[in-house]
């Protein structure tokens, strides 16, 4: 590895950064200046066999990273233009193709029987201090501070070692306790991206405060129009919209919460473009608190399932996302948790090329097709945990027979237990030899 080459994304000797201008048939476009989410291309990469490749790269990148040694060109490319001329790249903290950025901390983060068991209990105190949280409020109308920063900082105190299983733990979805968890959720997601994005302690603490209440106006609204899972009415939906207002005015009864938690629960649905609620904010008037949790707002909600809809793959939720982005989400905050989650995450539902299911358990740093799983083994009506398998382990040792992701799944495609899974995972000893397939 290179690292002087580039100061912002990290090449592998055989990759160089190009001018879409100058591709070719034959280059393999390893990378580009945004993410593969939205793009008519494989998450893996593509080696350009057609014109009209060549031509969306030219009308949609101002760079790419070619890959010299899966190219198939016949001569030796030369970059066009310097990888330090490639762009800025979004403005968070840390090297976006660095490893050990903070961005890619998800990515790193391990999973061993000390961090699984600390989590689940961690876990379960929190959604009870959530639970706590939504009966007091709804019984008398107020907010207890106190009970939402003791829900945060058992977060806190756990996320930044046990980053990857209460990451996970957001995989798990109950449809009769969605308010709870989405709540929890958001605090744990929005506390991850805000970490991930070289926050204070401070502001990350503010994220999960805002992530625990930004939903908390919706108690005081009419549960048969806030259930209803048809098409709202024009009526219905201003009632809807009005839950951001209710919650923000609950909050400004409490000395204890800080302006800036108050004002993410009110522009949580504002939107860049100026079509958001309750205050119709354009661009560079919602504070980047609010953008935050209102891109991981939306993310938990996609990939859940609500009166209206099914749950969404993760791969789908970031899609949307990505197509939202600058006009119903910032499109900075959008693009930082894409990086942050990366194309799977601990606890994802994936399809093998084996035709096997499995839950991923760490991404691969190289090879993003090949993550470490486990796998899923059918046991009547449901599946249940099997065996692990490194996927770039069994791949680099058999080259003639690679087993890749092909498919990432919602997570009601299959009728498993996620916490039963991640109990398994804690367990098992994390030196315990892989599955052989």
């Amino acid at each position: 590895m290179d690292a002087g080459r580039h100061d912002q994304h990290l090449l592998w000797d055989h990759e160089v950064v190009f001018d879409p201008a100058h591709l070719q048939l034959g280059h393999f476009v390893s990378r580009l200046d945004r993410p593969w989410i939205g793009s008519p291309f494989s998450l893996a990469g593509v080696l350009l066999s057609r014109q009209s490749q060549i031509n969306w790269f030219r009308n949609n990148s101002s760079w790419v990273v070619v890959d010299l040694l899966r190219s198939r060109t016949g001569i030796e490319s030369r970059p066009t233009r310097s990888a330090a001329a490639a762009g800025s790249g979004p403005t968070w903290k840390g090297e976006v193709g660095n490893p050990a950025a903070q961005i890619n901390a998800l990515r790193r983060a391990e999973l061993d029987a000390t961090i699984v068991d600390d989590s689940l209990d961690g876990h379960t105190l929190i959604l009870r201090q959530a639970d706590a949280l939504i009966e007091a409020i709804g019984r008398t109308g107020a907010v207890n501070p106190a009970d939402a920063r003791i829900g945060v900082r058992r977060i806190a105190g756990r996320l930044e070692k046990n980053l990857a299983a209460m990451v996970w733990l957001t995989r798990i979805k109950n449809t009769d306790r969605y308010t709870a968890e989405h709540c929890v959720n958001v605090a744990i997601l929005g506390m991850g991206l805000a970490q991930a994005l070289g926050w204070k302690s401070e502001q990350v603490e503010r994220a999960g405060m805002a992530g625990m209440l930004h939903d908390l106006g919706k108690l005081k609204l009419d549960l048969q129009i806030l259930n209803k899972p048809d098409r709202l009415t024009p009526a219905e939906y201003e009632h809807i919209k009005q839950h951001a207002r209710f919650g923000f005015d609950m909050l400004q009864q409490e000395s204890e919460i800080e302006n800036a938690v108050a004002r993410a629960v009110l522009e949580h649905h504002e939107r860049p473009d100026g079509k958001g609620y309750p205050q119709g904010l354009i661009d560079g008037r919602q504070q980047s608190l609010s953008a935050l949790i209102s891109v991981v707002d939306a993310y938990d909600a996609i990939t859940s399932r609500r009166p209206y809809s099914a749950p969404r793959s993760h791969h789908e939720a970031l899609g949307i996302l990505w197509k939202e982005r600058g006009r119903q989400f910032s499109g900075e905050m959008v693009e930082a948790l894409i990086q942050f989650l990366g194309w799977i995450t601990p606890g994802t539902l994936v399809r093998l090329s084996s035709d096997q299911y499995a839950v991923v358990l760490k991404a691969s740093q190289q090879h993003r097709l090949w993550p470490r799983v486990r796998l899923l083994e059918p046991d009547d009506d449901r599946f249940v945990a099997g065996g692990r398998i490194d996927l770039s382990a069994h791949n680099l040792g058999n080259p003639e027979q690679p087993i890749r992701v092909i498919e990432v799944l919602a997570g009601n495609a299959l009728k498993v237990d996620l916490r039963e899974v991640l109990e398994q995972e804690g367990r098992e000893p994390a030196h315990e030899q892989p599955t052989e397939l």
